[in-house]
């Protein structure tokens, strides 16, 4: 009978380990999963701003002050806007009104990687209010499964060219500059941007801006707490954003 119960023991505790180690497995692929999905969501969606259908007949109207895109200075939310389906309004102008929206987001709250709803009838991409509670959100993430724990968004990396039309020279600073972003949210033709030069090149400069947007999502597992994962992504947004005088 001792020995008996000494194997009994012995298989539940090979038992119990294995349904340890399953679970965790099955918690840590759910986590990892969950986690990918939202990534790849955002950077392919991201990737669209500034898109425009009739982009080679004249100013971007999806690029402008009001409607391009946006990282609040938190760094966990971000705006912007393209060209969706032209529904409600007409091609080439923001619907900003219409029961669809040309307007897009993501942002982080309560645990949750949220979306901006279609319906939140915003008229710009300023982050100040929208990403508080003047918009409406709809979750990503399942808060049931996992926490969002930081979602954290840059523009390291993006580029700016100013140049004069007429008369560049890539040898010459003053008809051609160029710079790359060191760090912030900031567009990189800002001229408060870092890495702008000191001496901002005139207004009266042509700008060409090709943004790269950061994103890092640390998250954390209901079913195992102690599971914490963080996932990095780079969007390369396809439509640059180019600025005249």
């Amino acid at each position: 009978m001792v020995v008996s119960l000494i194997v009994l023991w012995g298989l539940s505790s090979v038992y119990l380990n294995f349904s340890r180690g399953s679970q965790i497995t099955t918690a840590a692929t759910q986590l990892n999963q969950d986690m990918r999905a939202v990534m790849d969501i955002m950077v392919n969606d991201i990737r669209r701003a500034g898109f425009w259908e009739n982009a080679t007949k004249g100013a971007n109207p999806f690029t402008t002050i009001t409607t391009n895109l946006e990282i609040s200075t938190s760094g966990n939310c971000i705006l912007y806007s393209y060209d969706a389906t032209f529904a409600g309004g007409t091609p080439g102008v923001v619907d900003s009104s219409a029961t669809f929206m040309d307007f897009f987001g993501f942002r982080l709250s309560g645990g949750a990687v949220q979306t901006l709803a279609p319906t939140a009838n915003l008229v710009s991409t300023s982050t100040g209010t929208p990403c508080g509670t003047d918009a409406v959100w709809e979750n990503l993430t399942d808060q049931r499964a996992i926490t969002v724990t930081a979602l954290t968004l840059d523009t390291i990396g993006s580029k700016c060219v100013s140049y004069l039309p007429a008369t560049y020279d890539q040898a010459d600073a003053t008809t051609f500059t160029a710079w790359t972003t060191t760090g912030g949210s900031l567009q990189a033709c800002s001229p408060a941007a870092l890495g702008a030069p000191v001496t901002y090149p005139a207004a009266s400069n042509t700008f060409v801006e090709t943004r790269k947007i950061n994103i890092t999502l640390t998250a954390q597992s209901k079913a195992d707490p102690s599971l914490v994962r963080t996932l990095n992504g780079t969007v390369l947004v396809r439509n640059n954003r180019v600025i005249t005088p």
